[in-house]
Order: C-alpha cells, then sequence, then structure tokens
C-alpha cells in the first residue's frame, strides 16, 4: 500500500482560508486580495495542485504568473515577489 503525501499548507494561507476555502476564492474574484495575497493564493493552489483542477482562468493567471517570473512552477514565490 503507497501511502500518499499530506497536503499541508502553510501558515498564511491556513489562516486566509481558515473561515471557508471558497471563500477566499470568491474575494479573489471579487477583487478584494491585494496583490500579495493574491501571489499567496496562488502559490498555495499551485502547492496543492488544485489550480490545475479549476476553471481555465485560474490556469491562465497562475501561467502568467510562472512566466512573469514571480512563481514558481511548483509554487514557490521568487525574488520578484518580493520586490
Amino acid at each position: 500500500m503507497s501511502k500518499t503525501k499530506e497536503y499541508k499548507p502553510s501558515e498564511e494561507f491556513a489562516n486566509a482560508m481558515s473561515l471557508s476555502n471558497m471563500q477566499v476564492l470568491f474575494d479573489y474574484e471579487e477583487g478584494k486580495l491585494d496583490t500579495i495575497q493574491s501571489l499567496l493564493l496562488f502559490s498555495e493552489l499551485l502547492k496543492s495542485g488544485l489550480v490545475w483542477q479549476l476553471q481555465d482562468s485560474y490556469q491562465s493567471t497562475a501561467k502568467d504568473l510562472i512566466q512573469g517570473g514571480y512563481l514558481e512552477f511548483d509554487g514557490t514565490p521568487t525574488k520578484k515577489c518580493y520586490e
């Protein structure tokens, strides 16, 4: 029997998601997240792989953030995030 690695979100993401997983996505879609919060959201969505199961607009934004040099494909923020 193989063991699957349990996904554990970062503390910042866990705090942001504590009210409801969907609420953060709704807040993002309504433009209520600032740039840092949006980057954290996409970082965690990439880390979990969930971004690839969401609608195309999330996938497109994730790809743009990767191509723009803000996030690695695995969700790790790059130095550009801190500039």
